[in-house]
């Protein structure tokens, strides 16, 4: 079986020395301690990375919520505007302004009022 040219006995010893070299560092690596604040440092790192991971695909998914979301309303538009009933595409275009109107409204922070 070739590979990209090369046999596979070929592939296999070029690989040889790489793979030497990978089992020399892990069994260094395995050696190694960190000190409390190396621990403390890579934790922190490791913490970082992970948020930004965590923000990064909470993004995506919010974002292809919102596709889903805005799909689903043009779905009901054409179906409101495909029926023959003017009363009907009236009423829709009415809820739909109330809620473009909602979205656009500034957001109010509720109060709570001790009673007396």
């Amino acid at each position: 079986m070739p590979l990209k040219g090369v046999s596979l006995e070929e592939a296999m010893n070029q690989l040889k020395p790489l793979l030497i070299m990978v089992f020399y560092c892990m069994e260094k690596v395995k050696k190694y301690r960190l000190s409390k604040e190396g621990k403390a440092k890579a934790d922190k790192n490791r913490q970082r990375v992970e948020e930004a991971f965590l923000k990064s695909t909470h993004q995506a998914r919010a974002e292809a919520a919102a596709a889903r979301r805005e799909e689903r309303r043009r779905q009901e538009k054409e179906k409101v505007m495909a029926d023959e009933d003017p009363e009907r595409q009236r009423r829709w275009e009415e809820k739909e302004q109330k809620r473009q109107a909602k979205k656009r409204a500034p957001k109010m922070k509720q109060l709570k009022v001790k009673a007396l």
